[in-house]
C-alpha cells in the first residue's frame, strides 16, 4: 500500500498544538474528576497511551491538520466537538506507532471517510482510508484485542484503501467501495443492517 508523509511546519503544530489543548480542557471541565479523567476516558472510548490524554488531544489534532494539510481542507474539528475533523467528509485517528490499527467506536458517524494517520511531533503517515459503511459491515472486527483496549472496530492495515483514491466529492455512500482488482464486490449496505447503537 502506498503511504503519503507530511511534515508541518512549526506554525502549523503550534496551532494543532493549541487546538488539541482546547480539547484537553474541555475534557477536564466536562470530567467528575480531574483526577478520573483518564480512567473516565478509557471507559468510553480506547486506552489512553503513556502520554495521557494531554497527548492523545494534541497528537490527535495534530493529525487532522497533517490530513487537512494533505486535502488542501480545513480542519474542522477546530471549531468545535460535534464538528467534522476534516471539510464535510473525513474523520481522522491518529496513532503513534506505524503499526496501530485505524478504529471506529459503534458511535461514530456513519456517512463519514475515516483516514488512518500514524507518527508524531509533526511527522506523519498518512496510512490508508475507510468508509464507515464498509466497516460495520464486518462484525469480525469489532474486539477488545485480548482486553488491552475498549471494544471497537479495528480495522486491519490491508483493509485501508490509498489515500490517493479517497472520494472528495460528496459525502459517504451507503455502498461498500471497491477498487479496481480488487476481491471485494461493490453492494448497497441498507442503513438497519450497520447494528447501530
Amino acid at each position: 500500500m502506498s503511504t503519503e508523509l507530511v511534515t508541518l511546519t512549526q506554525r502549523e503544530i503550534m496551532l494543532g498544538s493549541i487546538a488539541g489543548l482546547q480539547r484537553q480542557l474541555e475534557c477536564l471541565q466536562n470530567s467528575k474528576s480531574g483526577r478520573q479523567t483518564n480512567s473516565e476516558y478509557e471507559s468510553r472510548y480506547n486506552s489512553v497511551g503513556p502520554g495521557g490524554l494531554w497527548n492523545n488531544h494534541i497528537e490527535g489534532s495534530l493529525g487532522e491538520f497533517a490530513v487537512a494539510k494533505y486535502l488542501g481542507l480545513y480542519p474542522g474539528a477546530i471549531t468545535g466537538k460535534s464538528e467534522t475533523d476534516v471539510g464535510e467528509h473525513f474523520e481522522v485517528r491518529t496513532r503513534p506507532k506505524e503499526y496501530q490499527e485505524l478504529f471506529l467506536k459503534k458511535s461514530d458517524k456513519k456517512d463519514k471517510y475515516y483516514i488512518l494517520v500514524c507518527g508524531s511531533f509533526g511527522d506523519y503517515t498518512i496510512r490508508g482510508w475507510i468508509s464507515a459503511y464498509e466497516t460495520f459491515e464486518h462484525p469480525e472486527w469489532f474486539h477488545n484485542n485480548n482486553g488491552k483496549t475498549s471494544s471497537n472496530y479495528w480495522v486491519p492495515h490491508q483493509n485501508l484503501f490509498p489515500i490517493e483514491t479517497l472520494p472528495r466529492t460528496a459525502p459517504c455512500p451507503k455502498k461498500i467501495i471497491s477498487l479496481p482488482n480488487s476481491s471485494t464486490s461493490t453492494k448497497i449496505i441498507q442503513w438497519d443492517s450497520l447494528g447501530t447503537s
